[in-house]
């Protein structure tokens, strides 16, 4: 089992890294853009390495997956932005949707972060990293299952709402909300916590 996971691994590794490199062959590439984005997914291929290491546990431990499959996520994102999009603006049917575009993968990012947070180790460098989730292992689980738990129905706002009304402006308060709630709630655990020891 570990042996295919670890080529499923490698295979999305390298088919990312192909579409980042074909990307800066698309017209009209903006190199300083591009440059940032190569930058970004070599971090990643560091962090999937070095996982253990950085979130301090055996190589065995099933939170290593979970951050590594989070990770695999972040390649692919970045692959597909920095590398479809160059050439997507080429495209004549992906020009007339561009904001379609946008909104489908503003709720794929969504689905697969929410689903995965819940599910992350308490660490410093994955995750919703605010002063008091990294302080305390308690308020960090609490802001992350709200995290998994938004994330269905605030989905479901944006598409209905994106539908109906405007895709951008629905998406853009979605974002905002998803974020906003865990950050706020959990500052308050926090902080009510903190007060209720002292």
């Amino acid at each position: 089992m570990n042996k295919n996971y670890s080529v499923y691994e490698l295979v999305i590794c390298i088919l990312s890294l192909i579409i980042v490199i074909g990307g800066f062959m698309a017209p009209n590439t903006n190199i300083i853009l591009y440059m940032i984005g190569i930058f970004i997914f070599v971090l990643l291929i560091i962090f999937h390495v070095y996982t253990p290491k950085i979130a301090n546990l055996s190589i065995d431990n099933p939170k290593v997956k979970t951050m590594r499959r989070m990770n695999v996520f972040s390649m692919v994102l970045v692959a597909f932005c920095f590398g479809i999009i160059n050439w997507s603006s080429e495209l004549p049917l992906i020009k007339e949707n561009q904001s379609i575009m946008k909104f489908t993968i503003i709720i794929v990012v969504m689905i697969g972060i929410g689903n995965i947070a819940p599910k992350l180790p308490y660490n410093r460098y994955m995750g919703l990293r605010l002063p008091w989730t990294i302080r305390d292992e308690k308020t960090w689980k609490i802001a992350h299952r709200i995290v998994g738990y938004l994330t269905f129905p605030i989905v479901i706002i944006i598409l209905i709402g994106g539908l109906l009304v405007d895709t951008e402006e629905f998406a853009k308060w979605g974002i905002i909300a998803w974020v906003a709630i865990p950050s706020l709630y959990s500052c308050y655990y926090y902080y009510m916590r903190i007060l209720g020891k002292n």
